[in-house]
């Protein structure tokens, strides 16, 4: 069985403004950083696997968003143990992968699957990977 969604015609949601970030990254400045940036997010940036599972299980908000560059620590294999550090510290929330190991995006619809981008992916399946992992997140607005 095959699922199709078309995805060209959505909008940038509003609701992605000032998404809270912990970015796993060997180039903080790097390209993935300045896309986060660029939609409004509040982008952290950790470069090793520990300092970023320790900030994002000690932080008393919570993230909004988990996302590694894989090819610095591991590829695939590094992201899937960072994942399930995440989950052995009872950590609940999206998370983003990026690696020259994805041949294509993949945007899954179950809820606590990470969206996984190539790294050469393009600016618009990078948005609509970033869109398609904060799907549900409720808009804040303050008064």
């Amino acid at each position: 069985m095959q699922t199709f969604i078309q995805t060209d015609r959505q909008r940038a949601q509003l609701h992605t403004l000032g998404v809270r970030v912990m970015l796993l990254s060997d180039h903080a400045e790097g390209r993935t950083g300045r896309r986060l940036a660029d939609y409004g997010s509040v982008v952290e940036v950790a470069d090793t696997l520990d300092d970023a599972v320790s900030a994002i299980l000690d932080d008393p908000f919570g993230y909004d968003l988990f996302v590694m560059d894989c090819d610095g620590f591991g590829g695939i294999a590094g992201a899937e143990r960072a994942i399930s550090t995440l989950i052995a510290g009872d950590a609940k929330m999206r998370v983003m992968l990026v690696s020259r190991e994805f041949d294509v995006p993949a945007y899954p619809l179950g809820r606590r699957t990470a969206v996984c981008l190539p790294q050469d992916v393009s600016d618009a399946s990078f948005r609509i990977g970033f869109d398609h992992v904060l799907r549900d997140r409720a808009a804040l607005t303050m008064n």
